[in-house]
């Protein structure tokens, strides 16, 4: 005998088949999405590079400050110094995107009047060496916003204070900056940068703004360290027009008792306009030139640079140099 009524189980089992379908369909969830660093038409990031600079003239007084009535001229003919770096993207994901960046910085002084003053004679006796690394985070906060962070370290001398290396040859700056994204094509932000640029450690706004007008204008800059205007020519050739704070401080260890244990301040302040020529899509060549206008030429005594021994006011100089870089390794076929 059937105790259920045939409109009793027809309903028991909807009810049943519709719970079951309920507890299987999940809500709809919205997939969150992130900005990233990319804005077209920047120049291409170089792997490995090779910067060859000259300066053909380099005077300016100088004045010892223990006897600033006695002004010299210090005179060098002509500066040169080279560059390699390295860069290298360490992962790329829809949450963060981290690169490494390390280089040396080869520069020297050819004095041609050495026996003026003891500051030429220190001048002109030393290699100057700089070696440096950096890291860049990028961290998407959402669509719109970022967190940029740099993070850099390097260790500055002479030769003779390598051999005899310590603290004081050690450098740390970075710069911090909050973001806003805009597609493809705009990007800019505000924050604080720490670095030795001038010469001189500073803390200073920084000014992130990167944009892309069109096809062939463009503005790159991270004020107040560089800008850059650029204009593509061609499929190949970028046409750059800006300047760019260089320099930085370096320890001394010197025969002469005055600058022994002290610290080499130098900073410029350098406009400029080059060519980044694409040879193929392995290959890429730079060529700079402009002029360096003096920001920081001085010896201190203190690692602060509060206590200075000599303070040069070198006269602008003209600089060109090029640049040889590899874009992407070429990677071997497998057999």
């Amino acid at each position: 005998m059937n105790i259920f009524k045939p409109g009793i189980s027809l309903g028991l089992v909807i009810l049943l088949f519709s719970n079951t379908l309920l507890g299987q369909t999940k809500p709809a969830v919205k997939k969150k999405n992130y900005c990233n660093p990319l804005v077209i038409g920047q120049p291409s990031t170089k792997r490995l590079s090779v910067v060859y600079e000259i300066q053909p003239t380099h005077s300016g007084a100088t004045n010892f400050t223990s006897a600033p009535l006695a002004t010299y001229t210090t005179t060098s003919s002509p500066a040169h110094s080279i560059r390699l770096i390295y860069n290298k993207t360490l992962f790329t994901k829809p949450k963060l995107y981290m690169s490494f960046s390390a280089g040396y910085w080869f520069s020297g002084f050819n004095v041609t009047n050495r026996s003026n003053n003891s500051f030429a004679r220190m001048l002109g006796q030393s290699r100057f060496h700089s070696l440096n690394a950096s890291s860049n985070i990028f961290k998407p906060l959402n669509e719109k916003n970022f967190l940029l962070l740099n993070l850099s370290v390097e260790a500055n001398g002479n030769a003779t204070s390598f051999k005899n290396f310590s603290g004081d040859n050690i450098l740390l700056g970075g710069a911090a900056i909050f973001g806003w994204k805009k597609g493809f094509k705009r990007m800019w932000g505000l924050g604080i940068f720490r670095g030795y640029r001038l010469g001189k450690v500073i803390h200073v706004p920084a000014l992130l703004y990167n944009n892309s007008f069109n096809k062939e204008w463009g503005i790159d800059a991270l004020l107040p360290a560089r800008l850059n205007f650029r204009y593509k020519s061609s499929a190949t050739a970028l046409w750059l027009l800006g300047y760019e704070l260089d320099g930085t401080q370096f320890a001394l260890q010197n025969s002469n008792p005055l600058f022994n244990n002290a610290f080499f301040q130098r900073g410029e302040i350098r406009p400029k306009i080059g060519l980044e020529k694409q040879l193929n899509k392995n290959w890429a060549f730079t060529i700079n030139a402009g002029v360096r206008i003096n920001g920081r030429f001085n010896v201190s005594s203190d690692y602060g640079g509060k206590n200075l021994i000599v303070e040069s006011n070198p006269s602008p100089s003209l600089f060109i140099n090029g640049g040889l870089h590899i874009v992407n390794f070429v990677k071997k076929k497998k057999k």
